[in-house]
């Protein structure tokens, strides 16, 4: 499936693998690691040149037949109790386009482990094969929930769908979901919104989730996702980073002292990684967790902009700088004040591309003015407010650490709309069009 929003080559990296057949058993090969590992429970079935409705009946059957020992402990996990330990609250899709997307998925899922347990089912698509083929590769997987309990089993599904088939994925995917639970689609890398089959995929799920930092095109990609809020609800990653400044945003206010400054805040400035040479790079998190090369490190600070914005009430008024390597200046119009924004790339080499570097809010008051400031490093923000002439707090406070299996488990507890982020991303999208170079609007 050819992707329009997928970030162009980068030189000196190694070019994609042309050859269909050779994609296909890289992508293959990275996947087989959902085969690996101690939470394996029984026996990986797999079968080549198989039908969906041979895959849906291995499903039903798979719990109704003996497993093998489980290799942690030495007892055998009987029919009544794998199927009594089967707890799938989700149906969860994913989609591999490539071998990088695939060993991301990996990596992700098998640190989802049992957190929530779902049918996940990886479509691996293969538009180039001539003739209709499914191939299939089901595993099964128990684990003991974080501080004891009983153990947690769930299945993973593997499909590599050839020629004609791989263009009607939704039918082929649709018999295998479990009933009566919810469905998620995400969808690693830039989505092909308009391609019919991600609208195939689209129109089967509850709730499609990406990350906007993939997107090529950032502003089509805001566009294109808002398009899509009245279809299906959106879950963004970019957003869910977010979470922790964006708590640490609304602790200045807490107390009637500070709060009074909130509504004539007349300043924002956002920096964000832009990578060692600002530009972004393929990043390996801790915890052996690979974050995704970064397509739109802008992603984080327009949607924190766009989360201010329409908290606040501020509308776009004027482009007093457009958009140039990384950095703009708008001009917004709030409710008392007028409100300069000034977005800036940060080098550095601590936080992966497009993580949010620094925060200052700046505001007047009937005494004077006030700023908060939020400082980040890869562990740690500095969190200070000077009011009326004075340190009035700092403090040092831990940020946690997102890696994707995380976040992606956040995701899938949210409620299908999530109405804040969907104000938050219109918002961004507007103020990304404004900071266009040539947008009637720049003094």
């Amino acid at each position: 499936m050819t992707n329009p929003d997928a970030p162009q080559q980068q030189p000196g990296k190694p070019q994609p693998v042309a050859d269909g057949a050779e994609r296909e058993q890289a992508v293959h090969r990275r996947l087989m690691r959902f085969g690996e590992g101690e939470t394996l429970a029984t026996p990986v079935w797999e079968q080549r040149g198989t039908t969906v409705r041979a895959v849906e009946a291995q499903l039903m059957t798979l719990w109704h037949v003996p497993v093998r020992q489980l290799i942690q402990g030495d007892e055998s996990v009987d029919t009544t109790e794998l199927a009594h330990a089967r707890a799938s609250v989700l149906n969860l899709i994913v989609t591999v386009l490539d071998e990088s997307a695939a060993e991301r998925v990996v990596k992700t899922m098998m640190g989802l482990g049992a957190r929530h347990p779902s049918r996940a089912i990886v479509l691996v698509a293969n538009h180039e094969a001539s003739g209709d083929s499914v191939d299939a590769r089901i595993s099964v997987h128990c684990q003991t929930p974080t501080g004891g309990g009983e153990r947690v089993c769930y299945e993973q599904v593997i499909l590599t769908v050839r020629g004609e088939a791989a263009s009607h994925l939704a039918g082929v995917v649709a018999p295998l979901l479990i009933h009566d639970l919810p469905t998620l689609v995400w969808w690693p890398g830039a989505p092909p919104i308009g391609h019919p089959v991600f609208e195939q995929l689209v129109g089967i799920a509850d709730r499609l989730i990406v990350d906007s930092s993939d997107f090529g095109d950032l502003l089509v990609g805001f566009r294109r996702l808002g398009s899509l809020r009245r279809r299906t609800g959106v879950g963004d990653l970019s957003w869910e980073r977010l979470g922790p400044l964006q708590e640490l945003t609304a602790q200045f206010f807490d107390t009637p002292r500070f709060r009074r400054y909130l509504p004539n805040l007349n300043r924002l400035l956002i920096r964000y990684a832009a990578g060692p040479q600002g530009r972004p790079e393929h990043v390996v998190a801790s915890g052996d967790d690979v974050a995704p090369g970064v397509a739109s490190p802008l992603s984080q600070a327009m949607l924190y902009a766009g989360w201010l914005a329409t908290r606040l009430g501020w509308k776009r008024y004027r482009t007093i700088q457009p958009l140039t390597d990384g950095a703009a200046r708008l001009r917004l119009e709030g409710r008392y004040e007028m409100v300069d924004l000034i977005i800036e790339p940060q080098p550095v080499e601590q936080l992966p591309p497009g993580e949010l570097v620094q925060l200052r809010l700046r505001s007047l008051g009937e005494t004077g003015a006030a700023e908060f400031i939020i400082d980040r490093d890869a562990r740690q923000a500095t969190v200070a407010t000077n009011a009326d002439g004075m340190t009035a707090s700092l403090r040092r406070t831990a940020v946690p650490e997102d890696t994707e299996s995380h976040l992606l488990s956040q995701q899938l507890v949210v409620e299908s709309h999530e109405l804040v982020y969907e104000a938050a991303l219109r918002a961004a999208a507007i103020l990304l069009a404004s900071a266009q170079p040539g947008d009637s609007g720049t003094e």
